[in-house]
């Protein structure tokens, strides 16, 4: 797979921006406050049937004839939620955007000329709700893996400039594939990419799936994200009397990228949605982020916008 030549010096600079920790501590005060959001993972992995798909895949197969971000704002909206993440890439490295780094991204598909990311972003907000990003370290299409080097670093730098500084403020963002999967860290590698983020936007939020599992104290992790991702299908429950800002998430269906099988699949309850987990949550100081996976159309099935309209009935008698 070719690249596209990359710039090497990065504009501007960095500047290390530090948000000073009364700021980060209302920060994610009014993050926990959002309560209730959508994961969206939509990517190479919902066109082949894979939860990891491989590497350098056509990028003509990833064609969502009828892609409409308004209808997952609309459903999200319809079920209370008021915040959503992205996958805007996924491990094998398929970007959702135009990015100069990579052909792999949505320009070489049949959707050239429409930008995935900024769709979503304007429906969601045009619904009231804030859009959030997700983004794999690991990218095995163009060789991130096993031990960072300084190279992958300005790859990655690239595609969060690219991210960070074309769709407007996010609230949060969440890292995957660092450490957890493919690929190896230093904390230099780590402090260098957090403090080149909040230099882009600096009241973001970082977290990332791998902190819980490095084997440290909670509040040693703390120092290295802002808030904790739970990924409840590895067993990861917010507990009892957390006092850390956190958000937990499962899939309303029964993976994460949507499978031929979907439609006829049987989802995550109302009651299983709104008491035994948004009920429970928030007295955990824990989101509650529900995956929606979109189908190989580009929308969400029946079954799932019906389902969510169904927990927005239950959700808005919570008490």
């Amino acid at each position: 797979m070719k690249k596209k030549s990359l710039i090497l010096t990065l504009v501007g600079g960095l500047l290390l921006t530090h948000v000073n920790a009364q700021n980060i501590e209302k920060l994610r005060m009014g993050f926990n406050k959002m309560e209730f959001g959508m994961f969206i993972h939509f990517n190479m992995g919902t066109f082949h049937e894979k939860e990891w798909v491989e590497p350098g895949q056509d990028p003509m197969s990833f064609n969502p004839v009828d892609l409409d971000c308004k209808q997952w704002a609309k459903a999200a909206r319809s079920a209370g939620m008021k915040y959503a993440v992205l996958t805007t890439k996924h491990h094998d490295g398929f970007c959702l955007w135009d990015s100069e780094t990579t052909t792999y991204d949505v320009a070489s598909t049949p959707l050239k000329g429409r930008d995935i990311v900024r769709e979503y972003c304007d429906a969601f907000r045009s619904e009231g709700i804030q859009p959030d990003i997700y983004f794999s370290i690991w990218d095995r299409t163009l060789g991130i893996e096993d031990s960072i080097t300084a190279q992958d670093i300005v790859v990655i730098k690239r595609q969060l400039h690219e991210l960070l500084t074309n769709y407007g403020e996010f609230r949060c963002i969440v890292f995957d594939g660092w450490g957890n999967c493919g690929t190896k860290w230093t904390q230099e590698d780590h402090d260098e990419i957090y403090n080149y983020i909040k230099s882009l936007q600096p009241n973001i939020l970082i977290t990332d799936h791998y902190q819980l599992r490095r084997g440290i104290s909670k509040d040693e992790a703390y120092k290295n994200v802002d808030i904790f991702h739970y990924e409840e299908p590895w067993g990861e429950w917010a507990p009892e009397g957390n006092v850390y800002a956190s958000q937990q998430g499962p899939t309303i269906q029964s993976q994460w990228f949507w499978k031929l099988s979907f439609p006829d699949e049987s989802l995550m309850s109302v009651d299983d949605i709104v008491n035994k987990h948004i009920k429970v949550l928030r007295e955990r100081n824990c989101n509650f982020l529900l995956n929606c996976a979109p189908n190989r159309k580009g929308l969400l099935d029946d079954n799932v916008v019906k389902r969510l309209a169904e927990v927005g009935e239950a959700y808005k008698n919570l008490k």
